[in-house]
């Protein structure tokens, strides 16, 4: 539902208790904001809460992600060396993407290896 604001307030994005604003700027340049009611979960805070249980493959995917966090968990300091040069020997890239830190390298090497 649309709303209107204080005259004070230029205007306001985000959740504030149960209610969620967003600021559209229109066409003509004119900004509307919105206001729309979040439900309840079963836990009593708010948000959506998914109804469809887990697909097998979602099941999969992340027990992949458990298991590939778990092992950059347990890495050694020596390992954690041994990836970030070849990291830098590969200039930052791991199958035709770069990366901008080392977890992210590591974490591409981990899954790739996983698969």
């Amino acid at each position: 539902m649309k709303c209107t604001l204080n005259p004070n307030i230029k205007s306001i994005s985000g959740r504030v208790g149960n209610v969620l604003y967003k600021t559209y700027k229109r066409p003509d340049g004119k900004t509307e904001t919105r206001a729309y009611l979040l439900p309840r979960k079963n836990d009593g805070s708010f948000g959506y809460e998914r109804t469809a249980p887990l697909s097998p493959k979602e099941l999969e995917s992340r027990g992949r992600f458990f298991n590939v966090c778990q092992a950059i968990k347990n890495l050694s300091d020596y390992e954690k060396e041994q990836y970030k040069r070849q990291w830098s020997a590969d200039k930052y890239h791991f199958n035709g993407k770069k990366y901008a830190t080392l977890r992210g390298y590591i974490m591409a090497r981990l899954y790739a290896e996983a698969k």
